[in-house]
C-alpha cells in the first residue's frame, strides 16, 4: 500500500476498473494524478475522452502521453503493456516517493494480471528507484464483478467510462470488455 506522503499517479484508461481505482487512491492521499497512455489501440479516443471526464469528476489532473508505437495484439493481450505503463508512469512523473496505481482485477488469462508479474515488476522498479517507486493494484485479487461492486456501492460515475477493446464509440457488444461490462453492470 501507498504511504500518506506518497505522491500516487493512476494508470487510467476510462474503465470500471482504473475509475474505480481512483476512489482507492484517494482515500489513501489527495496528493493523485493520473496517467492516460495511447499505445494505438482501436479505442483511444473513446477510451481518452471517458478518462478525461473520469479525471474531471474528481478532480484529479490527467496527461495523456503517446507510446509512439504499437504493440503487438495477440488476440487482446497486448504483448508487455502493462510494464510498459508501468514503467512509462515512473518514468515521466518525476516526483518520489511515487506510488503508481493500476486497475486490473482477478480471474483474467493474461500474465500481466497476476501476482508473478507483480511481484516481477516490483524487482524492476526496485532496481531503478531503490524502493521510491511501489505499486499499488487495490483489485488484484477481486473479480470484475467484486470491482463493479465496490464501484456502484462507492457511487463512481459508471455511465462516464468507456469499455470496447474493438472500437471507439459505439461500443462492439462482441469484445471480452463489452461482454464482460453488459454480463455485470448492464450495458
Amino acid at each position: 500500500m501507498a504511504e500518506n506522503d506518497s505522491h500516487i499517479v493512476i494508470l487510467l484508461s476510462g474503465g470500471i476498473d482504473s475509475s474505480a481505482t481512483i476512489v482507492v487512491c484517494r482515500d489513501i492521499t489527495v496528493d493523485v494524478s493520473a496517467l492516460f497512455i495511447d499505445y494505438g489501440q482501436p479505442a483511444a479516443d473513446s477510451e481518452w475522452e471517458s478518462a478525461r471526464r473520469i479525471a474531471a469528476y474528481y478532480n484529479v489532473p490527467i496527461e495523456r502521453i503517446e507510446l509512439g508505437f504499437k504493440l503487438v495484439d495477440r488476440n487482446g493481450e497486448f504483448f508487455g503493456r502493462n510494464t510498459l505503463f508501468i514503467l512509462a508512469a515512473a518514468g515521466v512523473t518525476g516526483r518520489r516517493p511515487l506510488t503508481v496505481a493500476l486497475g486490473i482485477h482477478a480471474l483474467t488469462d493474461y500474465y500481466d494480471t497476476t501476482p508473478l508479474f507483480v511481484r516481477h515488476v516490483e524487482r524492476i522498479l526496485n532496481g531503478y528507484s531503490d524502493g521510491e517507486v511501489s505499486l499499488i493494484l487495490p483489485f488484484l485479487a477481486n473479480t470484475k464483478r467484486e470491482v463493479i461492486e465496490f464501484a456502484e456501492d462507492r457511487a463512481v460515475p459508471l455511465h462516464l467510462t468507456y469499455s470496447c477493446e474493438r472500437q471507439n464509440s459505439p461500443v462492439c457488444s462482441e469484445c471480452p470488455s463489452c461482454h464482460s461490462r453488459g454480463l455485470f453492470y448492464g450495458n
